[in-house]
């Protein structure tokens, strides 16, 4: 079972316990275990109990306000341990703004994905719209773990050593009939030496996504036959609906950042494109893209597509 760890500062008791309240619904379900340091037993190593907690948490909710950003204890120790297990690891870290400041123009955090949607804070909504995102929230915790979905090893090392980072992909149900030739086709295709980019076209609704999830299964059973890196990334979190338009930053700021890149934010689209075909290409490993379609109602990432494409 996955762990949840809750970074807040003290003087945000009273939001991390709404959180909780949340987390314990899914909680009781069997499909995680939230932690926060209120768990400590008195007379216990504090320090050592959270630094354990940390170092097993496959995803973090981080409660962010001001106390948070100045806590001395949480910027020195908590936020550099968080940080590297995200970049190293892939472990999954969801912002939560909870009161007023000046988070965007923090570094390390205004290049993340938070929540509530556009940065609003938790303090401006009412009691509904609060309980409505945090319920949000432990169902994405619940969504990264993979509770009630089919992938077995969304994140983190695989026993094989491979880094993997499928957090991003959405979960899909274990059931998949009639695609024995598409796994035959995606099997010679990663076997091939010479296959650099294989596409899957098809109506959306009929099964893409858990055709691709049943092979990564398949895959992740044989220790990923030689990858040195299985990376995917979702275009649907940013736009399913047609006629809705989507970025592709956000896929360049995080997979270079995952890649290893020290400047993931520099330079054009073309740029980055060539940046990550570069980096991807020093060892074996398997980009997944899903939900290119919201893409295509961008023409400018259209272009970047075919470019990225003419580098893989």
């Amino acid at each position: 079972m996955g762990t949840v760890f809750i970074s807040y500062s003290h003087k945000d008791e009273a939001w991390k316990d709404r959180l909780v309240t949340q987390l314990k619904v899914l909680e009781i379900e069997g499909f995680y275990q939230s932690w926060d340091d209120r768990k400590i037993e008195p007379g216990s190593d504090w320090f050592q109990q959270i630094e354990t907690a940390l170092n097993r948490a496959r995803v973090v909710v981080m409660l962010i306000s001001a106390h948070y950003l100045t806590s001395q204890f949480i910027t020195d120790v908590e936020i550099p341990r968080i940080l590297e297990r995200r970049s190293v690891e892939g472990v999954v870290v969801l912002p939560v703004i909870v009161s007023p400041c000046s988070w965007k123009k923090v570094q390390w955090l205004s290049s993340m994905q938070v929540m509530p949607k556009d940065g609003a804070e938790l303090a401006a909504m009412n009691p509904h719209e609060i309980d409505r995102v945090l319920a949000a929230v432990a169902q994405k915790v619940c969504d990264f773990i993979g509770g009630g979905g089919s992938r077995t090893a969304p994140t983190g090392f695989d026993a094989a050593g491979a880094k993997v980072s499928l957090y991003k992909l959405p979960v899909t149900g274990d059931q998949l009939f009639g695609r024995e030739k598409e796994l035959e086709q995606l099997d010679e295709a990663w076997a091939d030496s010479y296959t650099r980019i294989v596409i899957l076209v098809a109506w959306g609704g009929v099964g893409k996504t858990a055709l691709v999830n049943r092979w990564l299964n398949q895959l992740q059973e044989q220790e990923y036959r030689g990858a040195h890196k299985v990376y995917g990334w979702s275009f649907y979190s940013q736009g399913a609906a047609e006629g809705k338009q989507a970025s592709a930053d956000e896929f360049f700021l995080e997979t270079l950042a995952w890649f290893g890149d020290p400047q993931p934010g520099a330079g054009s689209a073309v740029e980055k494109g060539r940046r990550l075909a570069r980096l991807a290409g020093q060892h074996k490993s398997l980009i997944i893209l899903d939900g290119l379609e919201p893409l295509q109602f961008c023409n400018k990432s259209v272009k970047f597509c075919r470019k990225m494409t003419r580098y893989c």
